[in-house]
């Protein structure tokens, strides 16, 4: 569900906390896009990817991509990713790294890697936030 007013549009993914915390998954303004922070689940909802920090990594811009899909945009207009990272060993930077590296590689954003001590749920590893310009002719 997608809800427009001016020009502002408000991309739904359906997921039971947009109506419990009032947000939308992205919002477009103009030629900009944000795409809230984003955690691994399945089409069901659940978490997935459990234990794996590129799999999660993964599944987050998947489901990122959707979103910008959804608003008119699309993963190569991402100018800015936000990385949300519960386990900071090198290991697992890594990890994320490289599964952001797979999508970004020919169009690098600026990203941020921040170490945060928790998530929405101890399933995560990852949360991913999204900021998208769309070109002008896109």
């Amino acid at each position: 569900m997608n809800e427009s007013r001016n020009d502002i549009q408000r991309v739904t993914s359906g997921a039971p906390w947009e109506e419990l915390v009032a947000y939308r998954r992205a919002v477009r303004v103009g030629h900009q896009v944000f795409v809230a922070g984003t955690v691994s689940v399945d089409d069901d909802g659940q978490p997935f990817g459990l234990g794996d920090a590129e799999a999660q990594t993964s599944r987050c811009l998947e489901i990122i991509a959707q979103a910008l899909d959804k608003a008119g945009s699309h993963i190569s207009h991402v100018v800015r990713t936000r990385l949300f990272v519960t386990d900071m060993r090198v290991e697992t930077q890594r990890a994320v790294g490289a599964a952001h590296r797979k999508v970004f590689a020919a169009h690098p954003p600026a990203c941020s890697m921040i170490g945060v001590a928790a998530l929405a749920s101890p399933d995560f590893i990852v949360e991913i936030e999204a900021d998208a310009v769309i070109p002008p002719g896109a």
